[in-house]
């Protein structure tokens, strides 16, 4: 039996303003070839499937289309679970017409797990494998919030709620296992941030549970899961170094800071539940992403190079360069003009040289995160740096709120 593990599509995403239709289309049919080239039996979304919780039509229509072909290949099933940047009534509301193409949606976990798990039989009636679909765990998911709770005991009672969750979960597995035959492997799915987990500047990823401060531990998962399927964190990596928890990556890059990094899917070849193996499968570069940093003169430089290549790309720009130079963005736009190289962002770091710190460059507001907007905010009204703690943590939580609340389940 073959599984296919992805997650983090991130369908409707956008960098610097810039539609990515074409990219997901691409990744989407390539997906789909894949499925049919390796007569994958199963294929498991643990995630993100959209990159906001209202995406454009155009993403949906994306989705439902990949689904309707999917049901069509040798997939005898497929799970989709909600992220965090999902919104858990949108990826429910066909739930009820998806179980007659063998498509398990899961936007929100019930307080049942027996409801939640999903038992997969052989051509011949017979149990071969038991699926458990936890979607992304919201702080109202998992704990009754108290009144004058510090940060650090709100994350400490989620992360016990959400081990809490996952151990009944498993208890429940476990005990249809022990019905039906030991060796039936059991998979599960999370989104979530391990601890321990590797993301990179700008990738992408939102920071949950209070800023990171609840990392969830390899204890939060019980032993009977044979394989732990992950999303949320865009980089490929094993959780504390078990090939069997493991996150399969965002397929595409979500921002320059992902540039040139090797995107994969995970394929597991699952005998039982005591024989399987996990192989990463790289996905093709559908649209070419350059990071270019250094002085003026070795930007333009590199710029041309790229020209003389020919070869379609997205690049950011970070000037590490001393001087104010004036005619910056036209010199760059002449140096490539007349190729498919299109500079989308243009960040100056200029040295002072006798502080030797970094001073701030004009900034957008689109090229800031929310953080850092409350960052110069605190900046621009002096506050005591003693007192920012408090406040951050308060910004963290009002932000995590605003982020998972489902503007569609009304």
């Amino acid at each position: 039996m073959k599984i296919l593990h992805t997650s983090d599509w991130h369908l409707g995403n956008q960098i610097c303003g810039r539609k990515r239709y074409d990219e997901h289309e691409q990744f989407l049919s390539w997906l789909l070839s894949l499925i049919n080239r390796e007569g994958v039996d199963i294929l498991i979304v643990a995630g993100d499937i959209f990159d906001a919780t209202t995406p454009p039509n155009r993403s949906l229509e994306q989705y439902y289309q990949f689904l309707a072909r999917a049901a069509g290949s040798s997939c005898r099933q497929i799970i989709i679970t909600a992220g965090n940047h999902d919104s858990p009534s949108l990826i429910a509301a066909p739930r009820e017409l998806c179980k007659y193409l063998n498509i398990t949606v899961v936007g929100q976990v019930p307080d049942d797990p027996e409801e939640l798990i999903t038992i997969l039989k052989d051509l011949d009636g017979r149990p071969e494998l038991i699926i458990c679909p936890v979607p992304y765990l919201r702080d109202r998911d998992v704990r009754t919030m108290q009144a004058g709770e510090s940060a650090g005991e709100k994350a400490a009672n989620l992360i016990e709620g959400i081990k809490a969750r996952y151990h009944a979960i498993g208890s429940c597995a476990e005990k249809m296992r022990e019905e039906m035959g030991d060796f039936i492997p059991i998979i599960a799915t999370g989104h979530l941030f391990a601890a321990g987990g590797i993301t990179r500047e700008d990738d992408g990823c939102r920071d949950l549970y209070l800023g990171t401060l609840a990392s969830v531990g390899a204890d939060a998962f019980p032993s009977c899961i044979d394989y732990l399927a992950l999303g949320h964190l865009h980089l490929p990596q094993r959780v504390c170094g078990n090939d069997r928890m493991r996150y399969s990556g965002a397929p595409l890059p979500m921002g320059f800071g992902e540039a040139g990094q090797t995107k994969s899917v995970l394929m597991l070849d699952v005998q039982d539940s005591r024989n399987m193996s996990v192989k990463e499968i790289p996905v093709p570069v559908f649209q070419q992403l350059r990071r270019i940093s250094g002085a003026f003169e070795e930007v333009l430089k590199e710029l041309g190079r790229l020209k003389m290549e020919y070869s379609p790309a997205l690049v950011e720009v970070i000037l590490e360069d001393p001087r104010i130079i004036p005619d910056a963005s036209e010199r760059i736009r002449t140096t490539i003009q007349g190729s498919p190289v299109e500079v989308l962002k243009v960040k100056a770091q200029r040295i002072s040289a006798q502080a030797m710190q970094p001073e701030r460059a004009e900034e957008s507001l689109a090229g800031l995160s929310p953080e850092e907007v409350f960052h110069r905010r605190l900046d621009a009204a002096e506050i005591p740096k003693e007192e920012r703690q408090e406040l951050l943590e308060s910004f963290h939580e009002i932000y995590s709120e605003l982020l998972e609340e489902d503007t569609n389940s009304e």
